[in-house]
């Protein structure tokens, strides 16, 4: 029986993070890539980029890409959104990916831990709880939200320490 539920629960999670179809390790190394390289991968594994904003003197340029959705526009309904933010001015990248998921959530939070990240900082910020891991020159910040009203997502962001440092 505890084998049954195992193999049930190996699925789930299988399904949750195929959906999206990237791993923590490879949005780690994303974050640290340039805009053309994280478009490439993206699109080439279904996320299609749907608006970008220019870098300005007084903010960071950016990206945006929706999971499976290559007719979409910002009204409509998605399950999985990234978020490439940079500068070249500041030599500063971070990527972020957003969902509502719990078990895609449980998941991403078992990859981190299984790449020995540690736990650096926790606090609340906005109302939700913001925690913040570190391995070397990698940080995670994880954003949990109170509620999951249409607009509250679970939030991974990744960057290079002084990158990071330069974002937040």
């Amino acid at each position: 029986m505890l084998k049954k539920v195992l193999v049930s629960l190996t699925i789930l999670l299988s399904c949750a993070v195929s959906a999206q179809n990237v791993t923590v390790d490879q949005l780690i190394a994303l974050s640290k890539k340039d805009l053309g390289d994280v478009e490439e991968y993206l699109t080439a594994n279904n996320w299609d980029f749907f608006d970008g904003v220019d870098e300005t003197k007084k903010s960071y340029g950016n990206a945006k890409f929706v999971f499976d959705r290559p007719n979409f526009k910002p009204t409509d309904p998605a399950e999985y959104f990234a978020t490439f933010y940079f500068s070249e001015d500041e030599g500063a990248n971070a990527l972020e990916i957003s969902f509502r998921k719990k078990p895609l959530y449980d998941t991403f939070l078992i990859e981190i831990k299984d790449l020995s990240f540690k736990l650096i900082d926790s606090k609340t910020t906005d109302g939700n709880i913001t925690k913040v891991y570190r391995k070397g020159s990698s940080i995670i910040e994880v954003s949990i939200p109170p509620d999951f009203t249409a607009t509250n997502s679970y939030k991974f962001l990744f960057a290079k320490r002084s990158s990071y440092k330069k974002f937040r």
